[in-house]
């Protein structure tokens, strides 16, 4: 029925044509007939197209139905051997491949002949702070985010995976040269240092990266990312937020970090670490304003180790919290000490870390231990840089205003060394301001670091806080900054960092005392 009706409407077609141009007139438009034979073939092909369409929906439609009860029929066992399948090589919380596919694929991707592949190894510096101030589920919505944007920034050819916690590998196969690896690189460090929107708060980390290229930085699939890992950390130390390849000597400084991690965690679980503590003067009349606490490392065969060597260890490992604790430990030791001995010391400055002020417990936790020492938390100050409050401006300012209810005091240290937004200087509880030492150096012959510190006193002035300046080494820098109106110095003209012992003679030479 369906054909016979084409038919009759190609006829149709057909006819109503030549009639059509038979207004041109008679014997004008000739073969007429013959277009009408035409016509009923067109009608005819027109039924095969249109039962042929007919017949492809009606099996796609039926080959559906048998794909959908298939898998109402499929054994509950085989969809449960499917999921796990799934979830053996994929990352639960961001879905991109996880540390055993990575493994295997690169293998099989090195196997190859004359393979060309590079490996990034990621971290993102400062996440641990993301989880301990905003949450856990924030900091998987940062990973999630930062997920797709490595996923937007390499081919679909290329692998992205997670590696476990902050870390992340991409392996980027036949990238054409190292001017576009490069570009590869800098487009993934952009990305994900991007700040991301977490619960209504813009957080950002400073991912560092390190890179390894096969075949000359190895062909085993172990070799290259531990190469790659290397790198890494070298980024680490040259200031983070940036990308490094491998060079050789990377690997060995990496084992000599780890040695390092190890042993710093046995001393101070041995009490191995000592502290120093350098003498603060008021410039006006030369009095005493307080010392400094300064933790050291007297290593039993590397010798003295320094101090920015092991708390930048500390704070990679995360050791910085125990060696937080062990410095307040020693410092509210020593003030009961000191106060036994009739040794008149007003207050300890401490250095705090912004691995410490992110914990959420931190500031209930520090106060609990002082008050259990019978120490007034006013003689304990917290020094941290102008660097280290940036970082999380929002969290800090409420970490900062709380310590300061428990009525500890706080300042900044090295500044003028970093990036002070003045605005939040001006709203943060903070009574005092340490000049960076590299100005006070430089004020003696160096123009522009005499306008600098002037311009910092001047600062001060106006929003009522005070000026120590540190690194003072001469009496005539010591003389200058008390006519600019500075209020405290700290340097080796006074006196450098020193045992409690030495501290105490240092005091009054003619005390016997011990600590």
């Amino acid at each position: 029925m369906l054909t016979h009706r084409s038919v009759e409407i190609g006829i149709h077609l057909a006819e109503s044509k030549c009639a059509h141009w038979s207004v041109f007139g008679p014997g004008e438009v000739p073969g007429c007939a013959a277009f009408s034979t035409v016509g009923a073939g067109l009608g005819w092909m027109l039924a095969l197209v249109v039962v042929c369409g007919l017949a492809a929906t009606v099996i796609a439609w039926l080959l559906g139905q048998r794909r959908r009860l298939h898998a109402k029929l499929e054994d509950p066992r085989e969809q449960a051997s499917r999921a796990l399948a799934f979830h053996a090589y994929h990352d639960t919380l961001t879905g991109l491949p996880n540390r055993a596919y990575l493994m295997r694929e690169l293998e099989k991707a090195l196997a190859a002949q004359n393979v060309a592949l590079a490996v990034m190894f990621i971290d993102l510096d400062g996440f641990k702070s993301i989880n301990d101030t905003l949450g856990h589920e924030a900091g998987d919505t940062f990973l999630r985010a930062v997920a797709s944007s490595l996923r937007s920034s390499v081919r679909e050819r290329d692998t992205v995976s997670r590696f476990g916690g902050d870390e992340f590998v991409v392996v980027v196969q036949a990238y054409g040269g190292m001017e576009n690896l490069v570009r590869v690189c800098r487009k993934v460090l952009d990305l994900v240092s991007k700040p991301v929107n977490v619960s209504g708060q813009f957080v950002a980390v400073s991912p560092s990266i390190g890179v390894a290229v096969a075949p000359q930085d190895g062909m085993v699939a172990e070799t290259l990312l531990r190469n790659a890992d290397a790198a890494m950390y070298a980024v680490k130390e040259t200031g983070k937020a940036d990308f490094r390849f491998y060079e050789e000597g990377m690997l060995e400084q990496a084992r000599e970090r780890l040695a390092l991690t190890v042993e710093l965690r046995e001393a101070l679980q041995a009490g191995e670490l000592t502290v120093e503590y350098q003498p603060k003067r008021n410039l006006r009349d030369g009095t005493l304003a307080g010392v400094e606490a300064l933790a050291r490392w007297p290593h039993p065969i590397r010798g003295d180790v320094p101090p920015g060597v092991f708390v930048e260890i500390a704070e990679r490992s995360g050791l910085i919290h125990a060696l937080g604790e062990y410095v307040l430990r020693a410092v509210l030791n020593q003030l009961q000490a000191w106060d036994a001995a009739g040794t008149v010391v007003d207050y300890v400055a401490i250095n705090l870390s912004m691995h410490e002020l992110s914990r959420p417990a931190f500031v209930d936790t520090l106060h609990r231990a002082v008050r259990s020492y019978g120490v007034d938390p006013i003689r304990i100050r917290f020094e941290l840089t102008e660097s280290t409050a940036m970082r999380q401006p929002e969290e800090t300012m409420r970490q900062l205003v709380k310590l300061r209810s428990h009525g500890f005091d706080l300042l900044i240290d090295d500044f003028g060394a970093g990036y002070w937004n003045l605005s939040h200087l001006r709203e943060l509880p903070v009574g005092t301001i340490k000049i960076d030492q590299s100005f006070v150096r430089g004020s003696s012959s160096n123009l522009a670091d005499r306008e600098i510190t002037e311009a910092i006193v001047g600062l001060a002035k106006k929003l009522n806080m005070r000026t120590i300046a540190e690194g003072v080494e001469t009496e005539a820098q010591a003389e200058w900054l008390r006519d600019l109106g500075c209020d405290i110095g700290q340097g080796y003209f006074f006196a450098r960092p020193m045992s409690a012992d030495a501290f105490a003679r240092y005091l009054d030479p003619t005390m016997a005392y011990a600590s």
